[in-house]
């Protein structure tokens, strides 16, 4: 079984040093120092099933305390996703397990509800512990530079999300898994919008009615309620927004969810979808669907455009951003934050719980950098919006370019304008030709 191991990692070419201790005491190792990682195989039970089951066997035997690392965790799985692009696949077991527990946990309503709690329900407590502490936003932050701190970036993220939107005081908006509600409280209190936030994990809205109410703001509702049953009241709005929720929805219910807002969203309103995805279609990985995200499915940009593209649905796509490296970075920042309260979590939950977090913190930070994940914003409008800004500008909150049409310049002009220059320009070429007829009768006279 050693062998199997080091004629794999033979054949993959990787700039780091490490070192792989096996139960037996022996090693394989790059370099003969400053080792970037150091994986310890306790037992040739994590050993044999490392082999057999890549993702469950490595998952399930850290999380018992049977592997060890030291270093860079996430330069480990950079190894890891070399190995498996080029020659480890899941075993046929593993596919078939993956395939049944999919099954059991896909999100119908009732499998939706226990896929959430399963999750986001397991204290507020515990995610404030490595969350930004202003928004608690479990979401991709955005970045302005990388010096911000993780609560700057995630309200860069809201800001972002919110200039994306064209928010204006007195705009409906209804969102799709609010989360803690952070997006819903930064929304109405900062652009003065009447938002209604859908989610189905209790402790969550628990937590954002309560913060709500001791703000004092009245325009942000929480509802404990499915995504699917927005717009059953009859109700209008003019934007839709979704973060980090379209994970959980499942590829097989877009088309639904696209039908959802294009039904309740005004005409020419915008709405906003931000999920993780993939840059090519693929499953879950077998641990992290098991273990941290059940019933999740992070899909491709094809996967996620798709359903939009129906024949005579008026919903089409204005802008798609990918924010990969921003969720890097603000995985950095919650797997440290999460590492400095491990004695903390280890006392509440167990050694195996601050292992498992920590395990899914750093291979997902990994997977942003190096294993094809992605961040997509993707932005819709529910019909043609011919006013809509000419430039992106507005998306990072500059202001909009000068128009230079005055003095002179070069740059086209608006249709308008060009229809009117051309309709005078064909009316005097008519007057023209009208008073040449008259010349020539006049002469045949």
């Amino acid at each position: 079984m050693i062998q199997t191991i080091t004629s794999l990692i033979d054949r993959i070419e990787f700039d780091h040093n490490f070192k792989i201790t096996f139960p037996d005491g022996s090693s394989y190792q790059r370099g003969d120092s400053d080792f970037a990682f150091h994986v310890i195989l306790k037992t040739e039970r994590s050993l044999r099933e490392l082999i057999r089951h890549p993702s469950i066997g490595l998952g399930e035997s850290y999380m018992a305390e049977e592997i060890d690392f030291e270093g860079d965790i996430q330069l480990f799985y950079h190894l890891g996703f070399l190995i498996k692009g080029g020659h480890i696949k899941p075993s046929l077991m593993e596919s078939l397990r993956f395939a049944v527990g999919y099954f059991l946990r896909r999100n119908t309503l009732e499998g939706s509800r226990k896929n959430i709690a399963a999750h986001y329900d397991l204290g507020n407590e515990f995610y404030s512990l490595w969350l930004d502490r202003e928004a608690k936003q479990y979401t991709c932050a955005y970045f302005e530079t990388r010096e911000d701190s993780l609560e700057q970036a995630q309200l860069n993220k809201l800001d972002l999300v919110c200039r994306k939107l064209r928010l204006q005081p007195g705009d409906t908006v209804v969102e799709a898994g609010c989360g803690w509600g952070g997006l819903g409280l930064h929304a109405a209190r900062k652009y003065g919008v009447n938002i209604r936030s859908y989610n189905i994990s209790k402790e969550q809205i628990a937590y954002a009615r309560e913060k709500a109410e001791r703000l004092g703001v009245t325009n942000v509702e929480y509802v404990l309620d499915d995504y699917r049953n927005i717009g059953a009241d009859g109700r209008k709005y003019d934007k839709f927004v979704s973060i980090g929720m379209l994970e959980h929805v499942g590829v097989e219910n877009y088309g639904k969810f696209y039908d959802i807002i294009e039904r309740v969203v005004k005409p020419n309103g915008l709405a906003l979808v931000h999920s993780i995805g993939r840059e090519a279609s693929a499953a879950t990985d077998p641990w992290m669907e098991k273990y941290i995200f059940p019933g999740s499915r992070m899909p491709s940009l094809g996967e996620i455009v798709s359903p939009v593209e129906v024949v005579d649905r008026p919903l089409h796509v204005v802008d798609v951003e990918n924010l990969r490296y921003h969720y890097a970075l603000t995985l950095d920042h919650w797997v440290a934050r999460l590492e400095d309260h491990a004695d903390q979590i280890r006392t509440t939950y167990s050694e195996s719980f601050y292992r498992m977090f920590r395990m899914y913190l750093h291979a997902s930070a990994a997977g942003f950098r190096w294993g094809g994940i992605q961040l997509f914003q993707t932005l819709l409008c529910n019909g043609y919006d011919n006013e809509e800004p000419l430039t992106r500008h507005h998306f990072l909150g500059l202001p909009a370019p000068k128009s230079r049409g005055a003095n002179g310049s070069k740059r086209s002009p608006t249709r308008a304008k060009s229809l009117r220059a051309g309709a005078k320009k064909a009316a005097g070429k008519t007057a023209s030709k009208k008073k040449a007829v008259r010349k020539k009768a006049a002469r045949s006279k």
